[in-house]
């Protein structure tokens, strides 16, 4: 057990050790500039553990280096990814003991800790809100005891509200008895959250119920699959169902794609093997892995269309199945943490600074006209309008038909001096704009007419 437990620690700390040399990337910056205001010391302690505040406070540590010890104080950047770093590992060592601290959940914390679709939820500083409810989950399981407090916790956040059924895929599914006292506490703040986002992310499309949403949830579902057993793609960009809710509406809500056929393939064989053999621990492992994983399937759309801090917690479960299907196969079970570990090593980059976010999402993914919308938007705020008009047109050669990508083209070309060009794409930007938006469309248009020139992200 020890040895293990080891094992697991020293794989998390080689593997993403590099990551405390890393700079605030995204969302980190929102965090870290506009912080929530804390009413007493121990409220400015929760905001920081939970990741609604920065440690600021720089850290102290204790290096050995020519047989003497010497003092570094650490900068707020390290400090926040050590602390990830912790969660990370914490994670994965709650994995072992939480699925019965035997071989088979050793291999799955092992294929945890290198998988690089978690690395979004788990080791990027952001995305603390999504690490913390899967840490006090597990918790819940390994310390019973302490369950009710553990599993309101995990309840608080947005992920865990819905992400509690995962006990589902445990030996302890009988604390479910406990969900709906949770669920009544915290749901009205979890209905808030919900509506705040989707009223200020989705598009009316998004609100309109056929059977197409139906083809975007089983989609969505076998893109996850997919990208969790093989992560063939890691960006904070993806192209797939990029435009759900725009120009590229037809094609996603078409049957004729591979995702689609995938993710009704395995959710037909997760329901069948349930039922054939319900009880069993790979059974319950993917009926959890299902169920949480449908919350972010495009059903209701209240963030980005797809995210892959939205697997961090269904992929517990599905690294768990993983782990009783191949933990006696030495030679598959080496192949797939060589191939994770080898993909997160190269992947962690885009956390390193905002240059390395955009620049990995473009090599990752060159398909997506939102990573190069973000490439052009960095090389605007630069003042480098020429460079951020290529990759504006970029973005355009990818989605022509992007609202936002045509107007940003026409304030370049405005401030270039092309005025007739300005004005064609401009004239393009009209007849493209988003059904819903059309007030707000009509406000930048405006502005651009008047020689506002506005620049949307």
């Amino acid at each position: 057990m020890f040895n293990h437990i080891a094992i697991i620690i020293l794989v998390n700390l080689l593997l993403y050790f590099k990551t405390l040399r890393y700079r605030f990337v995204s969302d980190d910056f929102t965090v870290w500039k506009n912080p929530p205001v804390a009413k007493n010391r121990f409220h400015k302690l929760w905001l920081q553990c939970t990741g609604q505040m920065k440690f600021y406070a720089n850290s102290i540590q204790f290096v050995r280096a020519n047989g003497k010890f010497f003092v570094v104080v650490c900068k707020k950047e390290e400090f926040e990814h050590l602390y990830t770093i912790l969660i990370h590992t914490a994670i994965c060592v709650a994995i072992y003991f939480a699925f019965g601290a035997s071989w088979i959940s050793f291999v799955a914390a092992l294929l945890y800790a290198t998988n690089p679709v978690n690395n979004q939820g788990t080791m990027w500083p952001a995305g603390r809100g999504y690490a913390l409810p899967i840490l006090s989950l597990l918790l819940a399981v390994c310390v019973p005891m302490l369950s009710p407090v553990l599993l309101f916790f995990c309840s608080w956040w947005t992920i865990g509200f819905h992400g509690i059924l995962g006990l589902i895929g445990t030996t302890k599914w009988n604390l479910l008895i406990m969900a709906p006292f949770f669920w009544l506490w915290h749901c009205r703040k979890f209905k808030t959250s919900i509506n705040l986002k989707s009223n200020t992310e989705s598009f009316s499309a998004d609100k309109r119920y056929d059977f197409s949403k139906v083809t975007v949830a089983v989609k969505t579902f076998g893109f996850y699959l997919t990208l969790c057993l093989i992560p063939f793609r890691i960006t904070f960009y993806h192209n797939f169902l990029q435009s759900l809710a725009g120009s590229w509406a037809k094609r996603w809500h078409s049957i004729w794609d591979r995702f689609f056929w995938i993710g009704l393939c395995g959710i037909s064989a997760i329901i069948y093997y349930a039922c054939t053999h319900w009880g069993q621990p790979l059974a319950m492992a993917l009926v959890a892995y299902l169920v949480t994983t449908i919350p972010y399937c495009n059903i209701y759309r209240a963030n980005q269309e797809i995210a892959e801090r939205f697997c961090s917690l269904p992929n517990v479960f599905l690294m768990y199945a993983l782990a009783q299907i191949i933990a006696f196969h030495p030679a598959i079970v080496a192949a797939f943490l060589a191939f994770y570990a080898t993909r997160t090593y190269y992947t962690l980059i885009q956390y390193k600074d905002e240059y390395f976010i955009t620049e990995l999402a473009i090599i990752e993914d060159p398909h997506a006209w939102w990573a190069w919308h973000c490439r052009a938007m960095k090389r605007w705020d630069t003042q480098s309008y020429k460079e951020a008009l290529i990759l504006w047109v970029m973005a355009k050669l990818i989605s022509p038909k992007e609202f936002k990508v045509l107007i940003n083209i026409a304030t370049c070309l405005r401030m270039l001096g092309n005025n007739e060009e300005a004005d064609q794409h401009l004239a393009l930007a009209e007849e493209n704009v988003v059904a819903g938006q059309e007030a707000e469309a009509k406000d930048f248009i405006e502005q651009h007419r008047r020689g506002k020139l506005p620049i949307l992200l």
